[in-house]
C-alpha cells in the first residue's frame, strides 16, 4: 500500500511540476482552435474555389484560387511569393471546370515531390500537421503547388 501512494504522490507532483511527459509535438501557430473550418466551408459553399490558411483551423487566409498554381512561390497565380510552404489549413469549396473537384497538394512547385490530395467531400484539413504527403514529409508548412484534379491520390482528411 506504501508503494502505491508514493507511486501516486509522485505522478501528482510530475503533473504540477509540468515533467509528467515530455512534449515532442511541433508547436502549431497562435491562431484559432474550434469550429472555424465550418464556419467558413458554409460561408464558401459550392464557389468554386480552395483556401489555404496561414493558421490551423482555416484562420488567416493566405490565398484563394479557382485555377491550378504551379508555383506558390513565384510572382504569378493565386499564390505569390511568401505563400510558399505557409499553409496549415486548406478548404475545398467547389470545382474545377468539368466537374473536377478534387485538390492535389505538391511538396515542390511545378507539382513535384510528394502529393497529397483534399477531395470535395472532405470539405477541409484543419491542421495540416496531422498530414503527409506519399513520401512521408509532414504537410505543414510544405505546400508549394496544388492543381485540380478528377482523382485522388494519398487522401487527406
Amino acid at each position: 500500500m506504501r508503494k502505491l501512494h508514493a507511486a501516486l504522490t509522485a505522478a501528482a507532483m510530475a503533473v504540477v511540476l509540468g515533467t509528467a511527459l515530455p512534449s515532442t509535438a511541433q508547436a502549431a501557430p497562435t491562431g484559432a482552435q474550434g469550429p472555424n473550418c465550418d464556419a467558413q466551408y458554409n460561408a464558401h459553399r459550392e464557389d468554386g474555389n480552395m483556401r489555404a490558411y496561414l493558421l490551423t483551423d482555416c484562420s488567416t487566409l493566405l490565398g484563394t484560387a479557382s485555377g491550378n498554381d504551379a508555383n506558390w512561390g513565384d510572382g504569378s497565380g493565386s499564390f505569390t511569393g511568401a505563400d510558399d510552404d505557409f499553409a496549415w489549413s486548406i478548404l475545398n469549396t467547389g470545382t474545377y471546370s468539368g466537374g473536377v473537384n478534387n485538390v492535389q497538394f505538391y511538396e515542390n512547385a511545378n507539382y513535384g515531390g510528394g502529393t497529397g490530395c483534399l477531395a470535395r467531400g472532405e470539405l477541409y484539413v484543419d491542421d495540416l500537421r496531422d498530414n503527409v504527403f506519399n513520401n512521408g514529409v509532414r504537410a505543414s508548412n510544405a505546400i508549394s503547388s496544388h492543381r485540380w484534379s478528377s482523382g485522388c491520390t494519398n487522401r487527406w482528411t
